[in-house]
């Protein structure tokens, strides 16, 4: 069986060590579109689709930047939310990171992940359960 969800959400990144204007904090409203699949649970779901949501959710008003990127300590200082990855918060890796989520948290068999940055920009990723990229991350 397989679910659809898609859901938005804004956050500002930046990109640790770029050379072009993305090394500068700047936000974008992303656009996330995911189909999962995996078999029916005793409720008859794939999943649940407030579980979907959540996962996207905490992304929302967020700075998410890399654990190397300095500025992270100063904004969580400053009570800043903070969500770190242990690598630059592309659309790409952010894509790679909701797909792992998904099919880990929910248990579920693949998940297709597509991540927009822009109306014309996105970056896309299809994972199974036994090819997932183990992206470490920390939740504010």
């Amino acid at each position: 069986m397989e679910i659809r969800v898609e859901r938005s959400f804004h956050a500002a990144h930046r990109l640790w060590q770029h050379r072009q204007k993305c090394r500068f904090l700047h936000g974008h409203s992303y656009r996330v579109k995911i189909k999962a699949q995996g078999p029916l649970d005793p409720r008859g779901m794939v999943a649940d689709f407030a579980d979907v949501k959540a996962i996207i959710d905490q992304l929302d008003h967020c700075v998410i930047l890399s654990k190397e990127d300095p500025l992270a300590k100063v904004l969580k200082e400053g009570g800043q939310r903070v969500f770190l990855l242990d690598r630059n918060p592309t659309a790409e890796n952010l894509a790679l990171l909701i797909a792992q989520r998904v099919i880990e948290e929910l248990s579920l068999e693949m998940a297709e992940v597509e991540v927009f940055e822009t109306e014309n920009q996105s970056a896309f990723c299809a994972l199974r359960k036994d090819k997932l990229p183990h992206i470490k991350f920390e939740i504010p």
